[in-house]
């Protein structure tokens, strides 16, 4: 009879107000979810059964994480096109709208990702105000304490790509004033639209979810990778503290994760050649969440696929050095010198032992994150010792490189060793951002993506579209937020006008 009250007081607001998460949306998770939490244990279902992400996430599209970055390319079908592949024309060329399909022009008004992240929020700001009611009816604190700190952790997860994604990048001079996402953390539904916070807002917000994370969950928990644990935390504090350059505290977090040792990084000088570099046999990986479908849109185990496929672009595959041996384990070359992804297997589908092509952190993020930092506050000889001390398990004894660069050039060394170490994981385009607006290293770079014609009777190449750098083309940089959210807030949030762009030849 309680929830049923909440459930007709919230229909009577929504009948009144609105706000970011539709009513409908709302109601929805709400009504299906919430009405049976009485314990702790209910709680924790719905943790894992409507907040992590799931195995079969194809919601979160490869286009949104990946193929809008310079480690992809696309294919030249040698049969018809499947029709579907279409839809992520728009994210690969960067278009102006690019909700549109490649070549049928159907418009889509709406964003799968966008909301179903926001539907995972308003679900976790419940948790969080559920987990106190239980508290006071006597349910285990210990196990409400690893929820709570589990759903601020995951919190700051979503909020962290969605702000990737559809906000600016963090620039600490303009943070306060630049559009981030709309933020939403409490439970209620209130009579106010909800508009985009600004950047510095956003950022703010996730470290505060990171650091109550961090409160709630106990060091002493067993571990498992497809939970948040302490270490989860200090990586994703790491990482969000780079691209705030807030570089010691970046730097004092992923020495959290190095220094205890509980983690090491995968020796590529005594693995089996054919081993598969990362499963969740790996004890580089501190979290991993979702599925990994980047072998299928890759076909990765046909030798001539008949439809539309991606792969590894040259100007990633060429940049490593001949002695690398990630060379080995992170590719394949067919028999027709196709290059495909292979660090997570040579397969095509999904399996239950993937690790996530979006939501993962590892120990290797971690060296890096410190190297880059150790740079941008001028310790150049520190930061080399981090790299070399990394390099001893990607490199044999005798090849590992003696850097002797310093300052601007030596932080475009890690960076290229970063996105060396971290292709197709979901972090590359988030990366270009940042590069984009660094206030001491910035750093750009145009590229291209080729473009596919059907003829009549087959595909061919025709021409490509190009990106400039962050600072010729800084709209294209950031996704606009789908039309259905932009109507539904009567005006309360908007997009930057994203330039059209023109195919070339």
């Amino acid at each position: 009879m309680q929830s049923a009250i909440r459930i007709t007081v919230i229909v009577g607001m929504c009948l009144l107000s609105a706000n970011l998460v539709s009513c409908k949306k709302y109601l929805e998770a709400y009504s299906q979810n919430m009405s049976f939490i009485e314990t702790a244990t209910d709680l924790n279902e719905l943790l894992i059964g409507d907040v992590y992400a799931d195995q079969n996430n194809k919601e979160l599209l490869i286009s949104l994480f990946h193929i809008s970055d310079d480690d992809f390319d696309i294919s030249v079908p040698t049969k018809n096109w499947s029709i579907g592949a279409g839809y992520e024309h728009g994210f690969l060329h960067w278009q102006a709208n690019p909700r549109l399909y490649g070549f049928e022009m159907d418009f889509h008004k709406s964003d799968v990702f966008y909301n179903t992240a926001y539907a995972k929020i308003a679900r976790i700001n419940t948790i969080i105000f559920e987990a106190e009611r239980l508290r006071t009816k006597g349910e285990p604190g210990e196990v409400l304490n690893r929820i709570t700190g589990e759903a601020h952790f995951l919190r700051a997860l979503y909020y962290f790509n969605l702000v990737n994604l559809y906000g600016k990048p963090y620039r600490p001079s303009t943070a306060n004033a630049d559009f981030g996402v709309p933020l939403k953390i409490s439970p209620e539904i209130t009579s106010q639209f909800v508009a985009r916070s600004s950047v510095k807002d956003v950022y703010e917000q996730i470290v505060k979810d990171l650091e109550k994370a961090d409160g709630y969950l106990s060091p002493n928990l067993t571990f498992s990778m497809l939970r948040v644990s302490n270490v989860a935390v200090a990586a994703l504090l790491s990482r969000v503290h780079l691209y705030m350059e807030n570089y010691q505290k970046s730097i004092n977090y992923a020495n959290r994760v190095i220094e205890p040792g509980q983690f090491t990084l995968t020796d590529l000088n005594t693995i089996p050649a054919n081993s598969i570099f990362l499963d969740r046999n790996s004890r580089e990986v501190i979290f991993t969440m979702g599925g990994n479908y980047l072998g299928l849109r890759m076909r990765s185990n046909e030798e001539a696929p008949t439809d539309l496929y991606f792969f590894v672009s040259d100007n990633l595959y060429n940049g490593y050095d001949i002695n690398d041996l990630r060379r080995k384990f992170f590719f394949t070359i067919n028999g027709k010198g196709v290059i495909r992804a292979a660090k997570r297997g040579k397969g095509g589908s999904p399996t239950i032992d993937d690790i996530s092509d979006k939501y993962s952190l590892r120990l290797s993020e971690m060296y890096l994150n410190k190297a880059e930092a150790l740079v941008a506050l001028g310790q150049n000889q520190e930061a080399k010792s981090v790299i070399q001390e990394f390099h001893k398990y990607r490199f044999k004894p005798a090849d590992i490189p003696q850097w002797q660069y310093a300052d601007a050039a030596l932080i475009q060394k890690v960076r290229e060793d970063r996105r060396q170490e971290l292709c197709y994981e979901g972090i590359r385009w988030f990366d270009l951002r940042r590069y984009g607006v660094n206030s001491k290293y910035p750093y750009g770079k145009a590229f291209r993506h080729r473009s596919i014609m059907f003829t009549g009777t087959t595909y061919i190449e025709n021409g490509y579209y190009e990106l400039g750098t962050y600072a010729q083309d800084e709209a294209a940089y950031t996704l606009p937020i789908a039309d259905d959210e932009i109507e539904f807030s009567q005006g309360r949030i908007t997009n930057e006008v994203r330039p059209e762009r023109p195919l070339k030849q």
